[in-house]
């Protein structure tokens, strides 16, 4: 049997010599989704220590519960959501906010991996075509423009563009630690962890965790071999 050759997605150039992110845009949007994480407090009790990513924490509404934001992205034809595990840790119920659909689709926790930051998510929703398919970290390099799609500060299918500062940075966050992230200067902000990071060829090659607090232009993503690893060791105990 003859495979179909894969169709290039790579974005023509712009009369300035830029690349043209508008097809990868349109192609991937339906892929990416907003995540609404909700906690509930018991009445009288606090709000424990402060979160280990107060970037994606909203404030509790009336003392009694607490809102997460994030972003997931479907990469897996089964309509798998891959996010942040920090994004949807201790929550009691998890929305999405799905594209083209006016109402929030309630979401599952199937597999999660809190060492690594990686949880896959899975609800009732049409799989969109195509979906988001994960890279190999080989095949990134500095320099090289990538574009991330998210929900900072609740605000859905946000593009910002940037490139591939570096690679392999180490970074702990509490109790976690990420050895291999990619920094990038796209702009990455309170709402954006859990989302893709894309390269011109529609491939992703991380997945936005971190922002620097304290300087802009600073942002870093789980790299690609690491979610090809982990997600794959997950998906086998959910089979």
């Amino acid at each position: 049997m003859v495979k179909k050759a894969q169709t290039s997605v790579r974005p023509k150039r712009t009369s300035t010599g830029l690349p043209n992110f508008v097809t990868l845009v349109q192609r991937y949007k339906k892929a990416v989704m907003g995540i609404e994480v909700v906690q509930s407090f018991p009445t009288g009790r606090g709000l424990g220590p402060r979160p280990l990513f107060p970037w994606d924490r909203s404030q509790p509404r009336q003392g009694r519960s607490a809102m997460n934001i994030g972003t997931g992205f479907v990469f897996h034809p089964k309509g798998y959501i891959l996010t942040n595990e920090h994004v949807v840790s201790d929550g009691d119920r998890i929305m999405l906010r799905v594209f083209g659909k006016k109402d929030l689709v309630e979401a599952q926790v199937v597999g999660r991996d809190r060492a690594h930051d990686i949880a896959i998510l899975h609800a009732d929703i049409p799989i969109p075509s195509p979906i988001l398919k994960i890279g190999q970290s080989k095949d990134v390099h500095v320099g090289e423009w990538v574009l991330a799609i998210g929900s900072p500060l609740g605000l859905d299918n946000t593009v910002t563009v940037g490139i591939v500062s570096a690679k392999n940075r180490p970074l702990q966050i509490g109790e976690r630690e990420y050895p291999n992230l990619i920094q990038t200067d796209a702009a990455i902000n309170r709402g954006n962890s859990g989302g893709p990071l894309i390269n011109l060829r529609g491939e992703v090659v991380g997945m936005n965790t971190a922002v620097s607090q304290s300087s802009q232009g600073i942002g870093f993503a789980i790299s690609a071999d690491v979610l090809r690893k982990e997600v794959d060791h997950i998906l086998k105990h959910i089979h």
